[in-house]
């Protein structure tokens, strides 16, 4: 995470915000929490401060990152990193973010399961977190 960064919105007052990760050039939104003010207030165009906000590129003129927020992201990644490998060891899911990499890496598919699936045939169907259980919705069809 990238902490108090300065995101200048077009036709409006600069916001303070906390990245996820770096904007690339194939991005389309800036995904972002944490939102204030340069006062620190809550802007008045949110509801909730706590929520991830996606702010369209288009509206964003530019990203202002200061050094010591990417020096402090680049700490902290390799402390993330080492971790993963150490939980990648041990077998477990790597890293808080693990269920939303395949939405950041660029890639089509959703991760395979985790370790700990039922049998060999589930572990070989793809996990993705947002699909509805279809067994969920046979349920609820029912009711």
């Amino acid at each position: 995470m990238i902490r108090n960064v300065v995101v200048h919105i077009a036709n409006e007052q600069p916001i303070l915000a906390d990245l996820l990760m770096e904007p690339k050039p194939s991005d389309t939104v800036l995904i972002c929490s944490n939102l204030r003010t340069m006062g620190g207030k809550k802007p008045v165009f949110i509801d909730k401060t706590e929520s991830t906000f996606m702010l369209p590129l288009a509206h964003v003129r530019f990203v202002e990152i200061p050094q010591a927020s990417m020096a402090e992201a680049d700490a902290l990644r390799a402390t993330l990193a080492e971790h993963d490998r150490s939980a990648a060891e041990a077998g477990y899911e790597a890293g808080p973010l693990a269920r939303l990499a395949w939405l950041t890496s660029g890639g089509d598919e959703p991760p395979a399961a985790t370790p700990d699936a039922v049998d060999e045939e589930e572990a070989a169907v793809p996990v993705n977190p947002d699909e509805i259980d279809p067994e969920l919705l046979r349920r609820i069809h029912e009711v």
